[in-house]
């Protein structure tokens, strides 16, 4: 019975010989388990998998979006008119309820459903060895003690101790951050190593790009290392959206603020002697006029309409919230591998005795284009490094059917299709190359037959092929610089051979380490001719007196669009850091290739290694960590530290990731950004938002889409917070002085479902000016109304209401009407200003007559449709008779006309006058 406890074998598995782990398990490794054994034990350890995040029923998310103060004041006010018998009103308001609880469900429903839609579907199937038999089963039935075998193309379904590997090559870039597979051996490990060191350990969740391998399953599900970090995700707590938290601070204000206007006016009235019932339907109607009804709407349908905006683009946004939370992002933490690269390895140089070094450029097309020598195509060193890039070489381009003469229909020029190769990435890389540079060549290498074979093997460090050519036999060979300048007598230089000194290896040594300090991946190349094919003990060893060609350095190259897309993050005033598990040199050149850095910047001041981290995040008032640019070799726990720092510091963190490594840190991030197509269901799952691309660029466009998202939810919350001022204003005004309610609540509550809603929708959905990409970010702490937006309130609620109360009081004093005929002039001077008000919501700077306003086309339609709907309700007797309208006379409605243009021409005024306003 195998039992994780601290001494076994089966901790730290790594450093102990897999002999002494069968024995520990009592496993033949011929027979495997038999089906009883595996049942007990998977009963005792539980399926292979990682705990799912939870998912949000139906009813939280209705929940979520009930629970909001303003819902809360509304539903009160509903129930309270329900008592007094004013059963339109409290109709209306749950009408508005409903229609805001509505939207809202939909649009994160939605967003859950295409989360669901884009994991994967399919269960990873293993291959184990079982009652002496090689079984597949699903990877969930896998236990300790199981004998796994992979080979290329497998995902690793659990951790295990390697038995025994040939050639195996594996890809840990979702667990370790490292972008080049890892070679794998059986050999035992005496150190303290971390993950990306334990070349003797398969991990779950991985994938196996070359080779084979057989080894015993050591731990299972959540005690697997995929394991360790999916719980450090569940110990993250997510935080709530800047936006709902200023939103929820701003209802809560007003909420107060009603509650003491509410008491004041009813001791008043009390005192006063007023019937109660007068006393609360002022207190409902003041509720009406205090309370945007629309803001939840109108913020809910901006959000909503950016996110479909964004889906058009190709990034999934999951909750509303996180759409304005983009827009507030200061700094972008950006994995490397996938997100900023290609996740592709490219020949990237070739070094030539006695020449310079030779960059390789990829044009359209695939086409590699070769700078720095001249004549380099004549290059005799270079023909040669194509040929053994093609024989010593077990990958394939997936061309076997390929015939270069073939011109199928789509495929004009018989190019091969690189989604098809497989391999090695490294060899890969060095047929697209060739493949690329020249293709009748690469057709005519392959077509040599091969005699011999010597696979890359982990202790020589090196793999050649003999092939039968014109001339005699041709040996290939390739590997690190270390191995082949052992195997290599002479030396190739400018078309002729010559005898290889040590000071020459010394200097190819030299150039290699200096390729490798700069992150790049090195193999170099030797050949030799012979009249006849190796036999005996040549045969097993025919790689000897060699001669050195040169050596090729490999990158995976940045994605194309990167670097206009981080210099528009900083014209932005965003910082773009980098974190990556990778090599320090590898993270440095990306970083100047995607301008992430400066060409010229000095390595040691803009790159941090991982395990020099802790010590500068100890240090107080230390600016090392704010001035590093790139964080190379870090584990998930130190991207957790950084961004801890970083919130500490006050910043909005963006934070990008694929990897299950990723995922405790995007799910802390004030906002998480993974990849839909290369991002693992882990890093998906605990996100914010998902690029369907995995285009760096996009996350640029979700950050312009949340700035002028948060931009028009401010102008509408400005909109309808100084209107509903106003109506206090007017309210109090009257009640206060004559005791008079000048505008029903049933009215109030008809010009604010169409103020609130449509005009200020309008203002919602609007494009922003195109210079929103150019301003810094705002203050974080910056509430959603700054100061100078409350000045705007007061100021326009104090403008709308003096001609408006005006117009009041002269019908009442001056013409005598009936309070009927003064209620309607009120009304209908008051929606007509409102309407008209959403014009006055133009930038300080921007044209009268053109600007975000009055280029928006929505303004002008919902402009029309409300003064439609005001005119119905007017015109259509049974409506009339609701609203309680009157048949008004002509100089009536040239009171209202010019109570209701005035205050927009005094605004207009003290725009054009100061321009600050």
């Amino acid at each position: 019975m195998s039992k994780n406890r601290s001494g076994s074998p089966l901790k730290d598995a790594y450093r102990k010989e897999w002999k002494e782990i069968a024995e520990y398990l009592s496993i033949n490794l011929e027979e495997g388990l038999s089906s009883e054994e595996a049942k007990k034990k998977l009963k005792e350890h539980g399926p292979n998998k990682l705990k799912e995040q939870e998912k949000r029923s139906i009813w939280e998310i209705i929940i979520s979006q009930i629970n909001n103060p303003v819902i809360y004041l509304l539903t009160v006010a509903s129930v309270v008119a329900f008592i007094f018998g004013d059963t339109p009103e409290a109709i209306t308001i749950l009408i508005v309820l409903l229609l805001n609880t509505i939207i809202g469900f939909w649009m994160e429903f939605q967003a859950q459903k295409s989360m669901e839609a884009i994991k994967e579907m399919d269960k990873i199937r293993a291959h184990v060895i079982r009652e002496g038999k090689k079984k597949q089963i699903d990877a969930e039935e896998v236990v300790p003690g199981d004998i796994l075998i992979v080979e290329s193309g497998d995902f690793v379904s659990a951790d295990a101790r390697i038995i025994e590997a040939t050639e195996l090559q594996v890809d840990e870039s979702t667990l370790t951050g490292e972008s080049v597979p890892v070679s794998k051996n059986d050999k035992i490990l005496k150190e303290d190593l971390q993950v990306a060191d334990r070349i003797n350990i398969l991990h779950k969740g991985t994938a196996v790009t070359g080779g084979k391998a057989k080894a015993i399953v050591t731990k299972t599900g959540m005690n697997t290392e995929v394991g360790n970090i999916s719980a450090l995700v569940q110990d993250q707590n997510e935080k709530e959206t800047p936006l709902n938290q200023k939103l929820n601070k701003l209802t809560r204000s007003l909420i107060w603020v009603i509650l003491g206007m509410a008491a004041a006016f009813f001791m008043l009235g009390w005192i006063a002697g007023k019937e109660i019932y007068q006393l609360v339907q002022t207190a409902i109607a003041w509720s009406i006029a205090a309370i945007p009804e629309g803001l939840p709407i109108v913020a809910s349908i901006a959000l909503a309409r950016g996110m479909f905006r964004l889906s058009k683009k190709n990034v999934l946004i999951k909750q509303l919230g996180a759409v304005e939370t983009l827009g507030e992002t200061t700094v972008i933490f950006t994995d490397k591998t996938g997100t900023l690269t290609e996740n592709k390895l490219t020949v990237n140089t070739c070094q030539f005795p006695k020449q310079d070094i030779t960059k390789v450029e990829w044009e359209k097309g695939n086409q590699p284009k070769l700078n720095g020598a001249k004549d380099i195509t004549k290059n005799k060193n270079l023909r040669q490094i194509l040929k053994i890039s093609v024989l010593a070489n077990d990958a394939s381009l997936g061309d076997d059917e390929y015939n270069s003469s073939k011109k199928e229909k789509g495929n004009p020029k018989g190019k091969i299709e690189k989604s098809k190769a497989s391999g090695d990435p490294l060899e890969i890389a060095l047929l697209q190359f060739v493949e690329g540079f020249d293709s009748d060549f690469y057709q005519k290498m392959k077509k040599l037959n091969r005699e011999l074979h010597n696979p890359f093997d982990s202790e020589s460090m090196m793999m050649g092929a003999v092939h039968k050519t014109e001339e005699g036999f041709y040996i290939s060979g390739k590997g690190s610089t270390e191995a082949i300048l052992k195997r290599s007598k002479r030396i190739l230089i400018n078309g002729e051979i010559k005898n290889i000194t040590e000071d020459d290896k010394k200097e190819w040594e030299d150039k290699n380490n200096a390729l490798a300090e700069d992150g790049l991946r090195v193999l170099s190349f030797a050949f030799k001719n012979t009249d006849s094919l190796p036999e005996g003990k040549e045969e097993e060893d025919f790689l000897r007196d060699l001669v050195f060609v040169g050596l090729i350095g490999f990158l995976d190259p940045p994605r194309k669009e990167v670097a206009d897309s981080i210099e528009t993050a900083k014209k932005a005033g965003i910082k773009v850091v980098m974190v990556t598990g990778d090599h320090p040199g590898t993270a440095y050149n990306v970083a100047k290739q995607t301008h992430l850095c400066a060409e010229e910047a000095v390595k040691d001041k803009v790159v941090l290694h991982g395990k020099n981290l802790q010590v500068e995040l100890n240090k107080k008032g230390n600016k090392k960590i704010k001035d590093t640019l790139v964080f190379s070799r870090v584990d998930p726990g130190q991207k957790l530290s950084l961004i801890k720092y970083y919130q500490k510091e006050g910043e909005i963190v963006g934070m990008t990731g694929d990897g299950v490594n990723d995922a405790p840190a995007l799910k802390k991030a004030d906002i998480g950004i993974a990849m839909g197509r290369r991002g693992t269901q882990v890093a998906q799952e605990v996100s914010d938002v998902v690029l369907q691309d995995d285009a760096f660029s996009s996350i640029v466009e979700a950050i312009r889409e949340g700035r002028i998202i948060f931009g028009n939810i401010r102008k509408f919350v400005v909109y309808q917070l100084s209107y509903h001022l106003a109506e206090i204003f007017i309210i109090g005004l009257m009640s206060f002085t004559l005791f008079i309610l000048p505008i029903l609540p049933l009215q109030l509550l008809l010009l604010n479902l169409l103020s609130d809603v449509f005009p200020a929708l309008a203002l919602g959905i609007g494009k922003g000016t195109s210079k929103v990409m150019q301003m810094p970010p705002k203050d974080p702490k910056e509430p959603i109304l700054a100061k100078k937006n409350w000045r705007q309130i007061i100021v326009y609620g104090v403008i709308i209401a003096i001609p408006i109360s005006g117009a009041y009081l002269y019908s009442y004093f001056v013409w005598g009407e009936s309070e009927a005929i003064n209620n309607n002039v009120a009304f209908f001077s008051l929606a007509f200003c409102q309407f008209i008000h959403v014009f006055n919501m133009r930038g300080a700077n921007e044209n009268f007559l053109n600007n975000q306003v009055t280029r928006n086309k929505w303004v002008w339609m919902a402009i029309a449709f409300c003064f439609a709907a005001v005119m119905t309700t007017y015109f259509v007797p049974a409506l009339a008779s609701i609203f309680s309208f009157q048949q008004l006379e002509s100089k009536i409605w040239i009171l209202i006309a010019i109570a209701s243009i005035t205050p927009a021409v005094i605004i207009q005024s003290m725009k054009a006058i100061w321009k600050k306003f």
